[in-house]
């Protein structure tokens, strides 16, 4: 059974859509490229761009012992997408059962649902779908010969020498190499994740309140202080991140915290979103709080500097 594409806008009555098929976790660079290609599409074709994502990663189903570590939460996958250029995002469920589905009766249904009119499709040159993964871009330009519908298989994009991917960005952020993953994604790293209560040890020793965020999106990186943006309510600050196991006060698990300047207020169960600018040092045990606090303010200041030499939000 195929679920139905579940539009988080309203569809265009009496224009036809192209469609931009993928599950664009991350929204790189390489997935902009499909979306601008899909735009010129749709202005020749006198029809809507339309990119259409799937959720959860049909990875995650079809292999749950080695889900991905998902980049973005879907909202944000939908937001950049649009921002991108579509017009229209839209959302299949994946299931096991969808996964069983054949290539070509998923095609079959994009041309018949009775939803909308298909003029064109727009795929990673690499993509594959359908039970076994059988689809690729010679049954879809097969299909779209035989329907009168436009069809544009985008090539890669390569950078570096890489080609862009949201698992090469995964490899690059968890290897510390942010930068690179910065390159790829057109932006910087992010994670996202709600704040928890923590040990309350930086506020009551350091005068340094943190925001401990249980990540629930995004890749980190290795252990160790980076400079970083934390958006709250729309607004981003400046941010001291310690990534790891705080040695000094000997904490025994992995924590990400996010030392907020410029704030004050309760953070506690907000979801945000963290930005990691760049990589300051690596973590260390200090022989006292107050040792601490003075490498501390040497962080701040750095992370001020960074701050200010970002253009702005992308």
């Amino acid at each position: 059974m195929i679920p139905i594409i579940n539009f988080n806008e309203m569809l265009p009555s009496g224009r036809p859509l192209v469609l931009g098929l993928g599950v664009f976790d991350g929204v790189h660079l390489g997935h902009r490229k499909i979306i601008s290609e899909l735009c010129a599409m749709a202005e020749r074709c006198q029809a809507v761009p339309a990119a259409v994502t799937f959720d959860p990663h049909p990875r995650a189903v079809l292999c749950p012992s080695d889900p991905p570590q998902m980049l973005l939460p879907l909202d944000e996958r939908c937001r950049l997408l649009r921002c991108a250029g579509a017009a229209l995002t839209g959302v299949i469920p994946f299931s096991s059962e969808f996964g069983s589905v054949k290539a070509e009766d998923f095609l079959d249904y994009l041309l018949n649902s009775g939803r909308f009119r298909l003029a064109g499709i727009c795929v990673g040159s690499r993509w594959r779908f359908g039970y076994h993964g059988a689809g690729n871009k010679e049954l879809i330009q097969q299909f779209a010969a035989e329907n009168n519908i436009e069809f544009i298989p985008c090539q890669e994009l390569v950078i570096n020498g890489e080609t862009v991917s949201s698992s090469a960005i995964r490899r690059s952020t968890a290897a510390g190499y942010l930068e690179h993953a910065r390159s790829m994604l057109g932006r910087p790293v992010r994670i996202f994740g709600k704040v928890q209560h923590g040990n309350k040890v930086a506020g009551a020793v350091l005068s340094a309140p943190t925001a401990n965020i249980d990540v629930e999106y995004g890749v980190l990186p290795p252990d160790g202080v980076y400079s970083g943006r934390l958006k709250i309510d729309g607004v981003m600050y400046p941010a001291a991140v310690n990534i790891g196991f705080s040695p000094t006060f000997q904490v025994n698990r992995r924590r990400v915290e996010a030392h907020v300047l410029d704030f004050s207020g309760s953070l506690y169960g907000k979801t945000l979103e963290l930005e990691l600018l760049h990589f300051l040092r690596k973590e260390k045990s200090f022989s006292s709080p107050e040792e601490l606090m003075q490498q501390i303010k040497q962080d701040i200041a750095r992370v001020r500097t960074d701050f200010a030499n970002e253009k702005g939000e992308q």
